[in-house]
């Protein structure tokens, strides 16, 4: 079997796979072909225009090497699949994938040309400090949105340390992490701000603590260690293209989840493989092209089983049909998976309807401590606090419905409007 055009075969095949990418996204734009999501025009084969982007912010690196260092028709090949990319890729708004596709094409630019960059170092210097500057600019461009990825990425770091060696496995990450977040504002360390950004987050929008929380720190290391190691082999070997892609698929990660994605493992194997293809060492070459296809095998067949949502959807019908105790325990599973915290109030709402009003005070209190920003759980104190006037003091009604009538929304809405309006006619009833 001919190595080197298995990895030509690898480096074409995500070339063309960005192309098709483009070409669909360019559809969207235009109305030809629908979207995947109905809060975005473009998504392309994805449900999101995040991991949209970061697959042609992968590809760009690798289009624009064979275009710089390709022949005949390959080289326009290359350049019309890059432009392509290169058109499409603003429009999908993602910081992340811009950072990511303008470092990884300047890694390759530079390895192409690096006397121009000794010749003109200041330049390129004064470009540094100019990214710096729109870096600043785009943070308080979209300040909350910035705040709750650095809270998540604050949150993340603690859960990580709570099972630093053995971690919680894959699909515990969320559930993990919300306990983590629920923990930290029980404390009173969060800051209004942190309170007001604070979300239930399916990702922590960082594949390096992700994979930290659901594997362990040792875990992580030898992941990091294994791509460095394979870099330098493909970057030793001037497979500037593959290993451009590698490059911006590891700036995309630290700013969002493309590890949850199939799509994005494989070719994150794919890259790796190709570039330990340069190896100069024959069974090297066999040995990383034996492990890719198997780790690929393997985690195509062992995808994560459970859908919090549905877990969620079906404990919420139980709760509805007056099915309590089986509500709690799906929601018990639930949990586990999930960092949402209306899990908490429809496990408070169980207990309430099953009798148990301080337990159900204790499950309202925890998810008013996991997203301080919701009024909703203040609401369902109030409304208990109310209800059982012989277990709980005043004080505790007033104190909720006070949450209830000042708390800064989010986003106001018909429905928090309702709520006051109820907390007012209670308050009313109580005096």
């Amino acid at each position: 079997m001919n190595l080197g055009l298995i990895k030509k075969i690898i480096v074409w095949s995500l070339i063309a796979f960005g192309t098709v990418e483009a070409v669909w996204g360019l559809l969207q734009v235009y109305g030809y072909e629908p979207s995947n999501h109905s809060l975005y025009a473009l998504t392309g084969s994805f449900y999101n225009p995040g991991p949209y982007s970061g697959f042609l912010a992968m590809c760009l690196p690798v289009a624009l090497h064979e275009w710089l260092e390709g022949k005949r028709v390959w080289k326009y090949l290359a350049l019309a699949a890059w432009v392509l990319m290169l058109v499409v890729l603003p429009s999908g708004m993602s910081r992340s994938a811009w950072v990511a596709a303008l470092v990884a094409s300047g890694y390759v630019w530079a390895m192409h040309y690096p006397k121009v960059i000794a010749r003109y170092w200041k330049a390129f210097l004064a470009g540094g400090v100019l990214l710096v500057l729109l870096g600043i600019g785009a943070y308080h461009w979209k300040k909350d949105s910035a705040d709750g990825r650095l809270l998540m990425w604050k949150i993340a770091a603690q859960t990580v340390m709570e099972r630093p060696w053995t971690g919680v496995g894959w699909e515990h990450v969320a559930g993990a992490y919300g306990e983590a977040q629920e923990r930290y504002f029980a404390s009173g360390k969060g800051t209004e701000q942190e309170e007001y950004v604070a979300g239930a987050p399916e990702y922590v929008f960082n594949e390096y603590l992700q994979v930290g929380i659901a594997w362990g720190v040792p875990v992580l290391s030898v992941i990091l260690a294994v791509v460095m190691v394979v870099f330098s082999w493909g970057h030793r070997d001037r497979q500037y293209g593959v290993c451009g892609g590698l490059f911006s698929l590891a700036v995309f990660a630290f700013s969002s989840y493309p590890f949850q994605f199939l799509a994005f493992i494989l070719t994150f194997l794919s890259l790796l493989v190709a570039c330990a293809l340069g190896h100069r060492k024959v069974w090297v070459r066999w040995l990383a092209l034996v492990l890719g296809i198997s780790i690929g095998v393997y985690l195509s067949a062992n995808r994560p089983t459970k859908n919090a949502r549905q877990m969620f959807e079906q404990a919420h019908a139980l709760h509805k049909a007056g099915e309590w105790q089986a509500s709690t325990d799906l929601l018990m599973e639930t949990m586990k998976i999930s960092s949402d915290a209306m899990v908490l109030n429809i496990i408070g709402k169980n207990f309430q309807s099953m009798g148990q009003p301080e337990m159900a005070e204790h499950w309202f209190v925890r998810s008013t401590h996991r997203l301080p920003n919701r009024i909703y759980p203040y609401y369902l104190l109030a409304k208990l606090y109310a209800e059982h006037p012989d277990v709980f003091p005043k004080e505790k009604l007033e104190w909720a419905a006070r949450m209830v009538l000042e708390k800064k929304a989010k986003v106001e809405s018909t429905a928090i409007r309702q709520m006051r309006k109820e907390v007012k006619e209670m308050l009313a009833k109580q005096s």
